[in-house]
């Protein structure tokens, strides 16, 4: 004798989530997301912000690296008008043009986007000019100086180089 089940329709309830279930969990996630997008996007500005300050400052050390080892004065130009920067010769610059940048075989550095050249401070003396040289000597030392990065929300970092020892230090 054979027996048959016979089964039950699922239950409702046993069927998975209703419409409503799903268009609340979507409208929570939506709230949540939105809460943290704006913090995600300041971590990013300030990321970048950091980033080029660790750029200017490491070209401002290697300058004086090269400065020493090459026995002959090198300098940091900063372009403030179009937010470049480069090493370059002290006594006779080779770059007075910053468009001819290739032919004359020097590498441009840019801020990034939002990103520019604050107040800047050579030999104790603040400094208005478009392009501003930081000079470094063959004994190590240089003309010392501040120079401020800021975002487009006003923060700001500032480098300093020792006129004594050329070292560049990054203050917040």
């Amino acid at each position: 004798m054979t027996h048959e089940r016979h089964r039950e329709p699922p239950r409702s309830s046993d069927q998975g989530f209703t419409l409503i279930e799903m268009v609340v969990v979507l409208v929570i996630m939506g709230v949540a997301f939105s809460l943290t997008l704006p913090s995600l996007g300041d971590g990013l500005r300030r990321w970048r912000l950091q980033g080029a300050v660790r750029e200017v400052a490491t070209l401002l050390k290697f300058t004086r690296n090269q400065s020493v080892a090459g026995r002959a004065p090198l300098q940091v130009l900063l372009d403030r008008s179009r937010n470049l920067y480069w090493l370059d010769k002290a006594n006779a610059p080779v770059l007075a043009d910053p468009s001819r940048a290739d032919e004359k075989g020097i590498r441009l550095y840019a801020l990034p986007a939002g990103i520019r050249f604050g107040e800047v401070t050579v030999s104790n003396t603040s400094l208005a000019e478009e392009r501003i040289g930081i000079l470094f000597f063959p004994t190590g030392g240089s003309t010392g100086g501040e120079v401020q990065i800021l975002d487009a929300r006003g923060r700001a970092y500032r480098i300093s180089v020792d006129p004594v020892t050329g070292q560049a230090r990054i203050q917040r």
